[in-house]
């Protein structure tokens, strides 16, 4: 993606970016959480514990980053969060079968890929490592829907 020149447009600094990948991470760790909650399957259950631990670990380096530059993690919504679980609660219950569960998680994992080539887009490449921690979300995301594949 290369780096954007158009004065007309208003491009995403370091700080912005950070918590765009902060949010993205903690939406992961979110829907993670709210899906471990209710399924049965231990391989299942396995996969997305680490999937848990992928998304903690790059949510902390954004939260390091932010605070080494003096600002703090926007989190996502307290309304986000609740819609997540209710969401994921409502559908596991009519179905928690690993095919159904990889394919809930696959959507999320999509969406965050979505917003995160989005951002990529916007983004003015000031720091070279808010680059490559946001490739290695984009990166993490693309390998989760791989890995939960196996599943559906």
């Amino acid at each position: 993606l290369p780096a954007h020149t158009n004065p007309e447009v208003n491009y995403m600094n370091d700080i912005e970016m950070l918590k765009c990948i902060a949010q993205n991470a903690e939406m992961g760790c979110q829907g993670v959480t709210a899906v471990r909650k209710r399924i049965d399957n231990k391989a299942v259950d396995n996969l997305l514990c680490t999937q848990l631990t992928r998304y903690g670990k790059i949510y902390h380096a954004a939260g390091k980053m932010l605070r080494n530059r003096g600002e703090s993690v926007r989190h996502i919504s307290p309304m986000a969060k609740t819609m997540t679980r209710i969401s994921a609660q409502v559908d596991l219950r009519r179905d928690n079968t690993p095919s159904h569960v990889a394919e809930m998680m696959i959507k999320g994992s999509t969406m965050g890929v979505n917003k995160l080539v989005h951002n990529l887009r916007e983004y003015d490449r000031g720091d070279s490592s808010v680059t490559l921690l946001a490739k290695k979300l984009l990166d993490t995301e693309e390998e989760h829907i791989r890995e939960l594949r196996a599943f559906v």
